[in-house]
């Protein structure tokens, strides 16, 4: 058996403990009724970062998705049409890259620490990672993650941030990506380098209940009062 690093460890530790608490079915769409416009929220988000992004050509645009898990963030990518073998993911768990790559065989996946990217430097167009610091409390780990997340995007290139910008009171599990934590962590220099922020995700408690009791207000609730989107998109140009 494997011995697993301290890395992996606490990231499988923190996921056995968070489907331990909420359930299996915690994110299903078929089963669980407040799933829904949570990710259709989502989605919304991360389409218009991407619209802002103003990608010319989606045949040739290399992607990396830190984080990746199973896949399902790099999906929707080839769903919009960009080319498979331009699409890469690293994960420290090497069950969920396994899953990977029996789901999306036309990928490339690599189970690795994302302190050490094993990539050259200025490599993608664009690097992403979703829901990824939230879960990262240990804040100089989470600094190692950023510097590498910028080493290895072209100049020019963007960073896309799809996280939660709140902690979760009362509890050490969740650090919020807040924008001023996002400029310290990705040594932000001007204001001008964060092109684009779109709000996603109602905060839980209340987009999920929403979500299932009435899904006709979700998007009328986060337009009147957007302070309740917890997620958001936020794009950062590497200068």
């Amino acid at each position: 058996m494997v011995k697993m690093n301290s890395s992996e460890q606490q990231t499988q530790d923190w996921y056995a403990k968070y489907y331990a608490e909420k359930g299996l079915d915690r994110n299903d769409l078929l089963t669980n009724p407040e799933v829904l416009f949570q990710i259709l929220a989502c989605e919304r988000s991360v389409i218009s970062a991407l619209r802002a992004a103003n990608i010319c050509d989606r045949t040739v645009t290399r992607v990396l998705d830190v984080g990746c898990g199973a896949g399902a963030s790099l999906l929707r990518f080839v769903g919009m049409g960009f080319e498979p073998s331009n699409l890469y993911g690293v994960d420290i768990m090497d069950e969920r890259i396994r899953e990977a790559r029996a789901r999306l065989p036309g990928l490339k996946f690599s189970c690795a620490d994302a302190t050490a990217l094993p990539f050259e430097s200025n490599s993608f167009d664009l690097v992403l990672e979703s829901t990824m610091f939230v879960q990262l409390t240990d804040e100089a780990l989470a600094q190692k993650i950023a510097a590498e997340m910028l080493r290895v995007t072209k100049k020019n290139g963007h960073l896309l941030l799809i996280d939660w910008r709140y902690s979760k009171p009362g509890s050490a599990d969740y650090r919020g990506l807040s924008m001023q934590r996002l400029k310290r962590l990705f040594a932000v220099p001007t204001d001008s380098c964060v092109e684009f922020v779109s709000p996603g995700s109602l905060v839980p408690p209340i987009g999920r209940r929403i979500s299932r009791s009435l899904p006709s207000l979700y998007f009328l609730l986060e337009a009147v009062f957007p302070i309740l989107a917890g997620q958001t998109a936020t794009l950062l140009r590497r200068l």
